[in-house]
């Protein structure tokens, strides 16, 4: 029988993107397919599009507020009904027939990986996303302890494609819905190996990722402050105080200094250019998402 996985697409502001992933899913063979859209008040015309234009056979779940990626992940499995949940970002594309069903089969075919990802290209900034083998800024770490001994080599893993058993994603019980968008795909790979699962990749089965979809046409700085918010939450969660604050200030530091770098780069470049003032808002969200933490202890 074929294995039975269901789908979970969290949408927001990507209807097009969303209705171009389905498309894509309704090709796969050698397996049964369950798929739940969830979308996060999206405040473009997604819901109408999704409403007149998803097969029968997808369901729609409409929240009347945005729940952010963990909650909405969580929501949408609770509803799910597949031995498998494939986590799946809407600006995705996959064109392998075949890559859910080799998915499945090499999760099943190894019980210490807890999560499987595929490789991942994103032709808008033209690099594959690669698994990462550390934490952030895990090298700066002097006295947090639970980082050692974890099983397998890799750390983490994008989060806009993950396998799961959903048995094993209960057992988590999920995202953590403290992480509103960024910082919870690194989390939930913690917590998987802390739970004495591995994380898993599959690099000859690969998926197209637009990447940032929902955030085209975000504000740099209210972009740049959900990422940055997110991994300090992930370092409140999981590093020593010591090692959050130290990591803090230092980043503090630097950012400051980059930012007079940039200051003086000024009198020489386009200061409306949207590179600079991307560059900008990064260094600016940093400090402010690293001054919160060091506010909160």
């Amino acid at each position: 029988m074929s294995p039975y996985v269901s789908v979970i697409i969290v949408n927001y502001n990507s209807g097009n993107y969303a209705l171009e992933c389905i498309q894509s899913l309704l090709s796969q063979q050698d397996v049964r397919l369950e798929i739940i859209v969830v979308d996060n008040a999206s405040k473009d015309d997604s819901v109408m599009l999704l409403q007149s234009q998803l097969p029968p056979t997808v369901a729609l779940v409409e929240s009347n507020e945005n729940l952010g990626f963990g909650r909405a992940n969580n929501l949408a499995v609770s509803k799910a009904h597949g031995d498998f949940v494939l986590l799946l970002n809407p600006d995705t594309q996959i064109t392998d027939a075949h890559a859910i069903r080799k998915l499945v089969d090499k999760l099943s075919s190894n019980p210490n990986v807890g999560l499987l990802a595929p490789a991942v290209q994103e032709p808008r900034k033209n690099k594959m996303v690669l698994p990462r083998y550390t934490y952030p800024s895990s090298s700066q770490l002097r006295h947090t302890k639970k980082l050692t001994h974890l099983p397998g080599k890799i750390a983490w893993v994008l989060g806009a494609c993950m396998l799961l058993e959903r048995d094993v994603y209960n057992q988590i019980a999920g995202f953590d819905e403290d992480f509103f968008l960024y910082g919870e795909d690194v989390d939930i790979c913690l917590r998987l190996r802390l739970a004495g699962f591995e994380i898993g990749y599959a690099d000859d089965i690969l998926i197209t990722h637009i990447s940032g979809a929902s955030e085209i046409g975000a504000a740099s700085l209210d972009k740049w402050l959900r990422k940055r918010r997110g991994i300090f939450l992930f370092y409140q969660k999981h590093y020593d105080v010591k090692d959050q604050l130290n990591i803090a200030k230092k980043v503090i530091f630097k950012s400051k200094c980059y930012l007079l770098v940039l200051k003086l780069k000024a009198y020489f470049a386009d200061i409306n250019s949207d590179a600079y003032l991307d560059r900008k808002a990064r260094l600016q969200a940093t400090i402010i998402a690293a001054q919160e933490l060091i506010d909160a202890q």
